[in-house]
């Protein structure tokens, strides 16, 4: 219980105030437990930081193949379409999550960037499977272009990457979602069979 508090008062403070603005008194304070008592938990500042980044990654991927798994029967573009969607959703109903792993994506701190960037490599690794069998069974189906499926991947993966930043320069949802209809159908004609 302690280490679930612990972890979700770091994602909100770090989150918020960045790594070096970030106190463990203040991540313990928060919790109502003494700055030692993290210790129980946790190797160290850098440890806390680093389970939740994780964590918040491997949200995002379970979030995002929930419904890769219940897609089954839907055409190609529109679970390419629906991936989209629920992207969307994750940064509007887990904010918290997605603005840690955005910032830290970003803008990782210094000495930690090595092994953020492994961390993230295995979860792009993840992610990357995920479209892969999307765009496999579309190329099995006929319904996508005969294009290699790094490039296919890849230009999807950019797609989601540039929508996920857009969706923080708009705060006016209606905006955000025409973008997003837009960027889809403009991707859709260009690999469509």
């Amino acid at each position: 219980m302690t280490r679930t508090k612990l972890k979700e008062a770091a994602l909100r403070l770090f989150g918020q105030k960045g790594y070096d603005g970030t106190a463990l008194s203040e991540i313990a304070k928060e919790v109502g437990v003494k700055t030692p008592a993290i210790y129980a938990f946790f190797e160290s500042k850098e440890d806390l930081f680093m389970t939740v980044f994780e964590e918040s990654m491997s949200a995002y991927n379970e979030y995002i193949q929930a419904m890769a798994e219940t897609s089954k029967g839907m055409s190609t573009e529109k679970k390419l379409h629906a991936l989209l969607l629920r992207q969307y959703d994750f940064h509007r109903d887990k904010r918290e999550l997605a603005v840690f792993a955005f910032r830290y994506l970003i803008f990782p701190p210094d000495f930690l960037q090595d092994r953020m960037h492994e961390a993230f490599g295995r979860f792009d690794t993840l992610l990357s499977s995920i479209i892969g069998e999307i765009m496999q069974e579309g190329l099995d189906r006929g319904e996508l272009a005969v294009i290699p499926m790094e490039t296919l991947v890849d230009s999807y993966l950019t797609l989601m990457d540039g929508l996920g930043m857009q969706y923080y320069y708009y705060k006016s949802p209606e905006l955000f979602e025409r973008k997003l209809k837009h960027a889809f159908e403009m991707f859709w004609r260009s690999v469509k069979a």
